[in-house]
């Protein structure tokens, strides 16, 4: 299988778990622990997709700083092909802080290259050596933001499949609909399906999005997944594990679904392994050092069955 291209966010993730107390200007609270690792929905979703066996080209861009050369180490071991991430000399690899508990988080984000990617630094050589296009966060890389449907385009035109992982839209604009015609799959989770359809339950938010997107997959985190395609509404639930921090979870189910679907696996198989790609990340802090490798997910379905 010819390579997936993944273009999107890079960053780097700081991890402070086990927080004192909620902090507040004029005060100081402690946390038990803290890691610097990978970051970035785009990020994370490439070094899952290369942790499953698939050969994965990033393109985007980081700070031509020590954090920028964190970030890339990462990846490079995890195996994506980095050749073509642009390095800035005046703006810094943006960082996104996250006080993790186990079951939910917060964050603050320093966006730097994230949100002055432009066009220049994604270019493409050759559309005719990828298989697939992913692409992530276009409420967040705010100098590409326009481009995203022009490239989505180009890659089907070019006889790719394509999906896309928007995210959460800080301004809360939510407005997808210049890209929705040019992709195959999209992944939402349960509170961006509400705000990009008015519908609070993630069934009828798929069937809705559904009306514009082949295959629409909207995870749940807990409870599962759900998809919706031609009308019809499959519903595949977790795989129960003792979490330690949820971060890049999502991103990390994309992977395993892609996995699953990019070698024409039903839909349910594809979700049930993006649900086991995702238990299992949760299981190490960060969302890096936990994804699994294609073996271990399989396993943790057949012990499910």
């Amino acid at each position: 299988m010819k390579p997936v291209l993944v273009i999107g966010d890079l960053n780097a993730d700081l991890i402070l778990t086990g927080l004192s107390g909620h902090p507040r200007y004029g005060r100081e609270v402690l946390v038990h622990g803290c890691q610097l690792t990978l970051g970035g929905s785009g990020g994370i979703l490439a070094c899952g997709l290369a942790r499953l066996g698939h050969r994965v080209q990033f393109l985007g861009k980081i700070g031509q700083d020590s954090t920028g050369d964190v970030v890339l180490g990462m990846m490079r071991r995890r195996g994506v092909d980095v050749s073509g991430v642009a390095r800035d000399p005046k703006v810094g690899t943006g960082i996104a802080v996250a006080f993790t508990q186990t079951d939910d988080r917060a964050l603050v984000s320093y966006l730097g290259t994230v949100a002055t990617t432009t066009l220049r630094d994604v270019a493409v050589d050759s559309w005719s050596r990828y298989s697939h296009l992913h692409m992530t966060s276009p409420f967040l890389q705010f100098g590409l933001r326009n481009q995203f449907p022009r490239l989505l385009r180009r890659a089907k035109r070019e006889g790719l499949s394509t999906s896309i992982d928007p995210g959460w839209d800080p301004r809360e604009r939510w407005d997808l609909e210049s890209i929705y015609p040019w992709v195959d799959v999209l992944f939402v989770n349960e509170g961006e399906a509400r705000a990009l359809t008015g519908k609070r339950k993630p069934k009828d938010a798929a069937l809705d999005l559904s009306e514009r997107v082949r295959i629409v997959v909207v995870k749940t985190g807990p409870k599962g997944a759900v998809a919706a395609s031609s009308g019809v509404i499959l519903s595949v639930p977790s795989h129960p594990v003792d979490p330690v921090d949820t971060t890049g979870a999502g991103d990390t189910f994309d992977a395993g679904f892609l996995h699953a679907w990019l070698r024409s696996q039903p839909l349910e198989e594809a979700l049930a392994l993006g649900c086991a790609c995702g238990a299992l990340s949760t299981l190490r802090r960060g969302g890096y050092d936990g994804q699994p490798t294609s073996a271990e997910a399989y396993r943790l379905m057949k012990r499910k069955r």
